[in-house]
């Protein structure tokens, strides 16, 4: 009797065990999405500062994440552990990526891990605490769970759950697209995207951003609107410049007669991008400016264009000293040289999109938003520079010091109609500085490769782009000597700078090196050169040399942040001057300009408009007179250069994304090949 009795009460023992071990993984089920978000934006560093209506919506994405996971696996002990390592892992992810360039993960960073991954060794990473806290009580929890499985046990049950989970998920982001976000205006800060991270959570904000992914045609595009634009560009008229509205002020033709006039009168610049006469650098005036003159035209015979990584001259995001110049011989090249402050679309990082603008023409600024142009805009036969340059009869050869694959160069070059492309192994055995193949070392392959051709008459473009200066500045390195420092208050206080400005001036004398071997070479070459963006080096140091942190500085100044110099040089006579301040979607209209070759109607546009506009940025568009216009005023009636910003967009949207292109707008009308 006393052993029957023993044997129920254990029965209901164990079955109330069941129970409260069935409520128990029910309930961390329930509260892991809690617990996830908790976790991540405690890594992140940003937990506190979330709006708590924010949290809420970035649980119960979280929580679909979940729900999705046990539907499709039918046990906790499945669903909980591989979801709650994804958000640790991503959250550990994102701590070092916003450390190393300031700005969040997104979407389209998945398609660029492979090149993440190969330059990775150069950073230093720090497990922090909140990261040993986050995997101890991730670990904890998991292993709870273990005792306390929830299952679906059956076929029918596990069909009926995986369904129903499923649909509920797909419900809730459906909801969520279709009602929350535009009742509750949910949008992402495009000019300053860690913002919007920072304040309403990474999940909810990475959510929020997938409606950027798909781009619509901006308002008012059509190809009868296409056809006007070609009507005025299409073909070069005799005086350069289009008839119509836009066709008002001193021609383009009608400027390039003043540069070259035998008086020498230099006084309207607006078609070099806004250079004044105060500008142009005083000497054999008369002398540089013949080799513009119609009746002297040269064209080169070597078209250099060098992307140099991470170049740039950080005393225009403040002031500071060194111990010594870093730019002894750019900062005193005038001889031939063209030059200005480019401003790039990028700060730190995503390299490629920097040459998509150079090489395309199109502003990422009107691309979805955070894409990277190269994982989907560079489509077989996509015209460009390259193509343009081919078809007046130059060979066409890209060059990088590093693995092709990355930013999915091997793939895009050959559709911009590059003939050939030479990167990691044509580099073996070259000089290396931290692990990157050096400038001089680069540039001693272009010259190779011009001694290589068959016949000096031979016309070559190449597109190189460098490696030397990359990021990761934090460690010392045997084969680089750092000789570059700062002073004043500033010494010490910032190695990397240190570092990085070491770099710039190995940059210097490389470049030095390579104009001094192309000076005494009989063919015609022109060499250009500009940086991709500003290095990632301590958040401190700009904040320093700015004067103030980098969240206070308003939107117009924040260009400072996104110049770098450039120069195009050439061993025979050109006109010199600075031309200001110039967008980088611009430069290579005004490269074929200065090299005195055919220009698509696209580039006659690109050209024509860097007189009204010369810098398109995605901070903004920037007029003549210096005056800053967001894109949403841009768009508006209110600005001045309207009709110019909403023309550019068309064209960029057709070139770029619109399957039915208008191929005669980007290539060279017929005859004007060679």
């Amino acid at each position: 009797m006393a052993k029957e009795t023993m044997g129920k009460y254990g029965k209901a023992a164990s079955g109330w065990l069941k129970i409260i071990w069935r409520a128990v993984g029910l309930l961390l089920l329930l509260a892991m999405p809690a617990v996830s978000y908790l976790l991540l934006e405690y890594v992140t560093g940003n937990l506190f500062e979330i709006y708590t209506d924010m949290a809420v919506w970035n649980v119960l994405w979280i929580f679909a994440f979940y729900l999705a996971a046990f539907a499709l696996s039918g046990s906790t002990r499945v669903a909980v552990p591989l979801i709650s390592a994804f958000f640790f892992v991503l959250s550990v992810a994102e701590s070092f990526v916003v450390s190393f360039r300031g700005t969040p993960i997104m979407v389209w960073d998945i398609l660029a891990v492979r090149t993440a991954m190969t330059v990775a060794e150069n950073y230093v990473y720090e497990i922090t605490e909140e990261m040993k806290h986050a995997a101890a009580i991730l670990a904890a929890l998991n292993l709870l769970l273990l005792f306390a499985p929830i299952r679906a046990k059956g076929w029918k049950r596990r069909l009926a759950n995986g369904v129903g989970g499923a649909g509920m998920a797909v419900g809730f982001a459906f909801f969520f697209y279709s009602h929350i976000m535009p009742a509750r205006g949910l949008e992402i800060n495009m000019w300053e995207m860690d913002s919007t991270y920072r304040t309403c959570g990474y999940v909810l904000s990475t959510a929020v951003s997938l409606k950027y992914v798909v781009k619509k045609p901006p308002h008012g595009y059509s190809h009868a609107k296409l056809e006007e634009i070609y009507t005025r560009f299409g073909e070069d008229r005799g005086d350069g410049r289009p008839e119509g509205p836009m066709g008002q002020g001193t021609g383009e033709k009608e400027a390039l007669r003043k540069v070259v006039l035998p008086e020498g009168d230099l006084s309207d610049m607006s078609f070099w991008g806004g250079a004044s006469p105060d500008g142009v650098w005083e000497g054999s005036a008369r002398e540089e400016n013949r080799a513009v003159d119609s009746r002297e035209k040269i064209c080169p015979v070597n078209l250099i264009c060098i992307m140099n990584e991470s170049l740039s001259d950080l005393k225009v995001a403040g002031d500071f000293s060194t111990n010594q110049p870093y730019f002894p011989f750019l900062d005193g090249l005038t001889e031939n040289t063209v030059r200005g402050s480019l401003c790039v679309p990028v700060f730190g990082s995503m390299t490629s999109n920097s040459e998509y603008e150079f090489l395309t023409g199109d502003s990422v600024a009107l691309l979805p938003s955070g894409s990277i142009a190269y994982q989907f805009y560079v489509k077989p036969g996509t015209h460009s520079l390259v193509s343009a340059l081919k078809a007046q009869g130059y060979r066409t050869v890209a060059m990088h010091p590093y693995p092709g694959e990355n930013w999915n160069r091997d793939v895009c070059y050959p559709n911009m109609g590059f003939d050939e492309f030479l990167s990691g192994d044509y580099y073996t055995g070259c000089e290396t500085f931290r692990n990157y193949v050096s400038d001089r070392a680069d540039y001693q392959k272009i010259i190779e490769l011009v001694e290589g051709k068959k016949s000096p008459d031979d016309k070559l473009f190449v597109f190189n782009v460098t490696m030397q200066n990359h990021g990761g500045y934090e460690k010392k390195h045997r084969d680089f000597q750092e000789d570059v420092f700062l002073t004043g208050p500033l010494f010490g206080k910032y190695p990397k700078a240190d570092q990085y400005l070491s770099l710039m001036k190995k940059s210097d004398e490389a470049f030095q090196g390579l104009l001094e071997y192309f000076e005494n070479c009989g063919e015609p070459t022109m060499i250009v050169m500009f940086g991709d963006h500003q290095p990632g080096v301590e958040d401190l140091f700009y904040d320093e040399i700015a004067g103030m942190p980098s969240g206070e500085v308003p939107a117009k100044d924040r260009l400072m942040w996104y110049q770098t110099p450039f120069v195009a040089w050439t061993n025979y006579g050109q006109l010199s001057l600075d031309m200001g301040k110039l967008g980088a979607v611009f430069l290579s209209s005004h490269v074929l300009r200065l090299a005195n070759l055919e220009l698509t109607p696209y580039h006659r546009f690109l050209l024509e408009m860097s007189r009204q506009v010369p810098i398109v940025s995605p901070i903004g568009c920037y007029g003549q007179d210096g005056a800053y216009y967001s894109w949403e005023e841009a768009e508006s009636g209110r600005c001045p250069f309207r009709g110019w910003v909403m023309d550019y967009e068309y064209l960029v949207y057709n070139h770029s994304m619109d399957g039915k292109k208008m191929d005669k707008l980007f290539e060279l009308p017929p005859g004007k090949g060679p």
